[in-house]
Formats: C-alpha cells, sequence, structure tokens
C-alpha cells in the first residue's frame, strides 16, 4: 500500500524517492514546489532583481531537485539543499550579466497591488539588519547601493542570515563555508551597513 505523500516531511519525501518510480517522484517534487515556490521566488527574485528570470530559475531549481531527487542524502534538512540548489543558479545568472543590477529589494512578488518598498533598516541596539515595510524610498535607495557596494560573499550573508532567517550553519551548508565565516562575513557586511545606514537613521529620528 502506498504511503501518504502529502503527509510526509520533506526529508521523508526525498527519502521516499529514492525506490519509487518517476511517477510518483514527480508527484512528490510537485508537492515539494508547492511548498517552497512563494518564499523561494521571492528568494531569487531579491538576488537577481528580474521577476521574468527569477521564475525561470525557480523553475529551474525544481528541475534540479528531480533530476537529482535519488543523490538527496537525509544529513541536510531539504530547505538547505534547496536553497543551496537555487544561490547557485543564482549566481551563475548574476555572474553572466554583471552590467544589470545585482539585487533588488522590492516587496514580495506575491504581495499584490499597493506596497512600498521593502528595505533592511538597521537597528543600532542590537546591529541586526531585520526587514521593515517602510515609506521612505530614499533610504530603499541608499539601502540597494549600499548592499550594490558589498562584495558578493558578504551580500550572500546579508541575504541569507537577515532576510531568510537562516541560521549560521544553514547559511554555511548553502554556501559551502564554515559557520565562523558566516559570522565574520555578517559582522563586517553589518558594519559596513552601520555606517553608511546610521548617519541617516540618525537624521531621520528628529
Amino acid at each position: 500500500m502506498e504511503p501518504e505523500i502529502n503527509s510526509m516531511s520533506d526529508e521523508e519525501m526525498l527519502t521516499y524517492c529514492k525506490t519509487a518510480d518517476q511517477e510518483t517522484v514527480r508527484r512528490c517534487v510537485s508537492i515539494l514546489a508547492r511548498r517552497y515556490e512563494s518564499s523561494l521566488l521571492n528568494y531569487i527574485f531579491r538576488m537577481v532583481g528580474d521577476r521574468d528570470i527569477a521564475e525561470d530559475l525557480l523553475q529551474e531549481t525544481f528541475v534540479r531537485i528531480y533530476r537529482k531527487s535519488r543523490e538527496y542524502r537525509k544529513i541536510a534538512r531539504f530547505s538547505t539543499w534547496l536553497y543551496k540548489i537555487a544561490t547557485n543558479l543564482s549566481l551563475n545568472e548574476i555572474r553572466n550579466r554583471r552590467h544589470r543590477p545585482l539585487l533588488t529589494l522590492n516587496l514580495p512578488v506575491d504581495s499584490g497591488e499597493g506596497g512600498e518598498e521593502m528595505v533592511s533598516l538597521l537597528e543600532s541596539e542590537d546591529n541586526k539588519l531585520p526587514i521593515r515595510m517602510l515609506q521612505d524610498r530614499e533610504l530603499a535607495g541608499l539601502v540597494t547601493d549600499t548592499l550594490d557596494e558589498l562584495p558578493e560573499a558578504y551580500r550572500m550573508v546579508i541575504i541569507l542570515c537577515d532576510m531568510e532567517n537562516f541560521s549560521y550553519q544553514e547559511a554555511a551548508e548553502v554556501l559551502g563555508v564554515q559557520p565562523g565565516t558566516i559570522g565574520s562575513r555578517l559582522a563586517r557586511a553589518r558594519d559596513f551597513f552601520l555606517q553608511r545606514l546610521l548617519p541617516y537613521l540618525r537624521q531621520a529620528r528628529r
């Protein structure tokens, strides 16, 4: 008797795919796509700055999940593996079109009409970069410019840790580095933001 696929966890589903027929694998990947497509599309969109390209990369990500489903190892969370594939595809796209914007901080693409731009607002109290909804287009532009000036490695940890709320360990697995490297890069990136944004934020609070 076939188990109820919809009730499986991500990891259970991928493990089941190792011995399942191709039609069942397609069903499993379709379920996984429904679970992650919205959040993953937003993630890719922030990286590449183009909705059409983001949608193409999202589709390609799940095509690769389908093709590599039997290679999944349960030692890693499925979401980590998924984001690693999406990250690599996005970085390849960015590197192939250096003349175009590397990152946008627009609202999530499924947010509907009437939304203002989403930016990372620096909180000097604990030196974090939570995502906030702001009306200030000038600040949005400053944040985008600051991100563009960051080296790619620092930009990536900002996206993963401060926008996607990945832990250091999870971000390290996605980027293929040690957790300590994530911590040091994030500290430098946040300090860079502090130096650039704090004068503006102080002025805005007056």
